[in-house]
């Protein structure tokens, strides 16, 4: 009966836990960070090679807020280095665009942009190259001489701007919810609720425990018996519970995501809980005290969200900030999350993210490990020294 009562017990938790990320995920979804990155990775196809196409090239590069990356040879390479995530944006500009403009033909520039990356990005590129396209047919329109033109001639600007952009939005056609919003808020949840269900199971045995023996006084004192298969079932039941909560939220809200992917997205949503979860589980061994737990998990949280590379981009990080996203498993976790769901690109071309992941769960388990160790012959000392005194209160006694 106890093998049947412990696993519908894990599946009762996993269905609350599940409910219950749905909802703080939902609440979530329409949310955004409004900021305004700059040096935004361009990518450009020029297939007119002319004083107008080289004008408009200049103004991109001019930008603040762009940096012309790479010279793509055509539209196909341009999607492929948006699917590897070498650009967030790219420009062709066609063939005889500049023929074009001078018989006051109107030119439509296509931009590709790419919708998984910093959820503003995509709106900041389509702005600003709409801005960029704006000045220069003003400059047209004005009869001015302008040598970075192609000396345009003095004609009448038509009714009809001759430039205009045409955006192709990879993933996220609306740019209203962007499939990196999600991955990114749940990261929160996850790190969250990874560490306070394994906290919760310790402090648990650790009170059922010490009512049959009081010298036992940190979780890591208890016997393995406590200490292991919480951890363990801990880490089923998160993990099933946050991947199943995941693709029902995408499903949910419409957010396309490829079926094929989802044992691999599973995967890696498994190994940010381990080891959210391995860091919780060390803390837990050896803090007994809960507002400490709760402040330190805090500390651990907050900062791994705000440097993870969501809020704001990575490239615009000043070093030491950089630094502490690095540390935290919330921001591999994204780069590992973003190629594989949104890209469909298979794990080993994230296996550097992955490996990073793996190393920081063997280091604080291995920590565990020695905690857990100490934790044993410290429980041992203490049950030999308490039946020492009891004996010697029991001579007394006995005396007297």
């Amino acid at each position: 009966m106890k093998p049947i009562k412990l696993i519908l017990t894990i599946i009762l938790r996993i269905v609350l836990i599940t409910l219950a990320l749905i909802l703080f995920f939902s609440m979530m979804a329409g949310m955004y960070y409004k900021s305004a990155p700059t040096k935004i990775r361009v990518g450009i196809v020029d297939q007119d090679q002319s004083p107008l196409s080289r004008s408009i090239i200049y103004n991109i590069k001019k930008s603040q807020y762009f940096d012309v990356t790479n010279q793509a040879y055509d539209y196909l390479n341009l999607q492929h280095l948006v699917d590897d995530g070498s650009i967030d944006v790219g420009v062709v500009i066609p063939g005889h665009a500049y023929k074009d403009v001078l018989n006051k033909r109107s030119v439509s520039l296509l931009t590709v942009l790419n919708g998984t990356a910093n959820p503003i990005v995509p709106k900041i590129s389509l702005m600003m190259l709409n801005k960029i396209i704006m000045t220069l047919n003003i400059q047209m329109g004005m009869r001015m001489r302008v040598e970075e033109l192609g000396s345009m001639p003095n004609t009448r600007h038509p009714k009809t701007p001759l430039l205009k952009v045409n955006e192709r939005v990879f993933y996220s056609p609306g740019l209203s919810m962007e499939s990196s919003m999600l991955p990114a808020f749940m990261g929160l949840a996850m790190q969250i609720v990874s560490m306070l269900i394994v906290l919760f199971a310790l402090m648990a045995n650790l009170k059922i425990i010490r009512q049959k023996a009081p010298y036992i006084r940190l979780p890591r004192q208890l016997p393995l018996k406590a200490l292991i298969p919480p951890f363990i079932i801990s880490w089923i039941i998160v993990s099933t519970a946050i991947s199943t909560a995941f693709f029902a939220t995408m499903y949910l809200f419409k957010v396309p995501f490829d079926h094929h992917t989802m044992w691999e997205v599973s995967f890696i949503i498994s190994l940010l809980v381990l080891a959210m979860e391995s860091l919780s589980y060390f803390l837990a061994l050896n803090i007994k005290n809960g507002a400490v737990l709760a402040g330190l998990i805090t500390l651990i949280v907050m900062p791994a969200f705000m440097y993870s590379g969501y809020l704001v981009p990575i490239e615009q990080m000043a070093a030491i900030p950089n630094k502490i996203g690095n540390a935290f498993p919330l921001r591999h976790y994204l780069q590992a999350l973003y190629p594989v769901f949104n890209h469909h690109q298979p794990l080993t071309s994230v296996y550097h993210h992955l490996n990073i992941l793996w190393m920081y769960i063997g280091a604080f388990l291995i920590l565990s490990a020695l905690s857990i160790g100490v934790g044993q012959i410290e429980r041992i000392y203490r049950r030999k020294k308490l039946i020492k005194e009891n004996a010697k209160s029991q001579m007394e006694e006995n005396k007297s």
